[in-house]
């Protein structure tokens, strides 16, 4: 893209993946906005899931006629400005969160302020999982600093859609946020639901253990029957050709 311009060009949406930018860009558009994609997000790891939802995103954004925009991957300053810190000092999860917001949304708004972009958005409000509010505290801050207009919106309303649409048109994924802490998470708290399931299948097996076994001797009584049954049916149709055998005329 071009540099600065005289005449500021719009909105600067931050991405942070293809199905997250799904209905922000529609809403907008319905709006009269045409936002153009950035996408800085130094926090994934590893780089083969950066690659994954880098060309997600991308192909999407042509497919759409969408301007996108791939900021530098620099993973070593968002493990500088959010991962070393988490793990030295035990930084709570929200505060880990704040800074990788932080570091990606001044990128952000110095692209937007050093290209003319008048206002800077992010589709990270979309998910449930985030910090939304902690999300609207730094877009503003890094905004105010570069002077932008920072358009924040909760785009968590739109979640169910984009799901659904990103799931309809086959697009790739995620199940974690992006850094390696948050897959790390996100697999123990996984396991700590299936944990869950499996005890209350255990618990609701013991509530009703007499019904279980009652049933199970329900099935066994039904089965011997039915075993009963087929060899009464069996020994009679035995019979029935022993018989036309004797009445047969000899060869």
């Amino acid at each position: 893209m071009d540099n600065a311009a005289d005449t500021p060009r719009g909105m600067l949406l931050h991405a942070c993946c293809g199905p997250c930018s799904l209905e922000p860009v529609r809403v907008l558009r319905e709006r009269g906005i045409e936002p153009d994609v950035f996408y800085s997000n130094s926090n994934i790891a590893p780089r083969a899931e950066y690659a994954r939802r880098l060309e997600t995103i991308r192909q999407w954004a042509e497919e759409e006629g969408v301007d996108f925009v791939e900021d530098e991957y620099e993973p070593s300053e968002w493990e500088e400005c959010a991962g070393a810190p988490w793990r030295k000092d035990g930084m709570s999860r929200e505060d880990r969160c704040r800074a990788c917001y932080r570091m990606r949304f001044e990128r952000a708004a110095a692209y937007a302020a050093a290209n003319g972009y008048a206002e800077l958005g992010t589709t990270l409000s979309v998910s449930p999982y985030q910090y939304t509010e902690v999300i609207r505290e730094e877009l503003e801050r890094a905004c105010e600093a570069a002077g932008l207009k920072a358009a924040f919106e909760d785009w968590r309303p739109y979640y169910d859609d984009a799901t659904r649409r990103s799931r309809e048109s086959g697009m790739y994924r995620q199940n974690y946020c992006g850094c390696a802490p948050s897959k790390a998470e996100a697999e123990r708290e996984r396991e700590e639901r299936r944990e869950a399931r499996r005890a209350e299948r255990e618990r609701w097996a013991a509530e009703h253990a007499d019904e279980i076994a009652e049933e199970g001797r329900r099935r066994e009584a039904r089965r011997s029957e039915r075993a009963a049954y087929d060899a009464k049916r069996a020994k009679q149709r035995r019979i029935l050709k022993e018989l036309r055998e004797k009445g047969k005329p000899n060869a």
